[in-house]
């Protein structure tokens, strides 16, 4: 006679393997992370259509691109590139991640909080006092360019929007053919610390329209801001607003 298994939930590691877990659970941290981060109104009823409809767009509709380093951290060294909306669900203001492109294999972010993580081409770019950067998905055809000069350390402005995020999660079903086993919008809250904000000119703009990544769905209308930032961040448990 075979020798029954002896794994239980009780005995169960925070995620797969459950014997070996892939990542650790929250909190995570990232030290002296930089960000370019580009703010700007787009077109609502474009935007509409990637957005779930338990969420309301912002009046006028607003968007931001971040591209983000992270010399450390708990998930290790990356690159990413960030394209959100702010929206709101009841009276709270949330910034929905609609796509989100690094550099490795981002398994926690996706799995526990519903990031919305595919892995490209993101590079960071600097010309004499212009920084750049870049998102490329495949390595060559460039989907997201974005420019800054910093010119002024100031106070985070006031058109970067909410710095809490909302994510929709979904676990898809293993029967062929079935919905997804799971749906549900997602809060995260980050805290900062030792934060530095420098404002400058600059602009972002979509150079490629992939309709296997169209971050084009979220047009730059108008420019409202674009700052260079670098920050320590925490990010600690999510929270569940809503099951679809």
């Amino acid at each position: 006679m075979g020798v029954q298994g002896k794994m239980t939930k009780s005995k169960m590691g925070w995620c797969m393997p459950v014997d070996a877990p892939a990542y650790g659970p929250p909190p995570g941290y990232f030290k002296q992370a930089r960000f370019l981060r580009f703010d700007y109104e787009t077109d609502p009823a474009s935007a509409s259509e990637i957005v779930p409809e338990q969420l309301t767009l912002t009046d006028p509709a607003t968007a931001a691109v971040m591209f983000v380093e992270y010399p450390w951290s708990t998930a290790g060294y990356y690159r990413e590139a960030f394209l959100g909306i702010n929206v709101t669900f009841g009276d709270e203001k949330l910034f929905y991640a609609a796509y989100l492109m690094l550099t490795k294999a981002g398994f926690g972010g996706r799995e526990v909080s519903g990031f919305p993580k595919k892995m490209g081409t993101v590079e960071f770019v600097q010309y004499e006092d212009v920084m750049g950067a870049y998102m490329e998905r495949p390595e060559g055809f460039r989907i997201c360019s974005g420019l800054i000069r910093p010119e002024q350390l100031v106070e985070m402005p006031p058109d970067a929007g909410p710095s809490a995020i909302c994510n929709l999660r979904v676990i898809p079903s293993p029967v062929m053919g079935e919905p997804p086993s799971l749906v549900e919008l997602i809060k995260l809250e980050g805290s900062h610390s030792n934060m530095e904000v420098y404002w400058g000119p600059g602009n972002v703009h979509f150079t490629g329209m992939s309709s296997l990544d169209p971050w084009h769905k979220v047009p730059v209308v108008n420019m409202l801001s674009s700052v260079y930032i670098t920050a320590d961040l925490t990010f600690k448990d999510s929270e569940i607003l809503a099951t679809l």
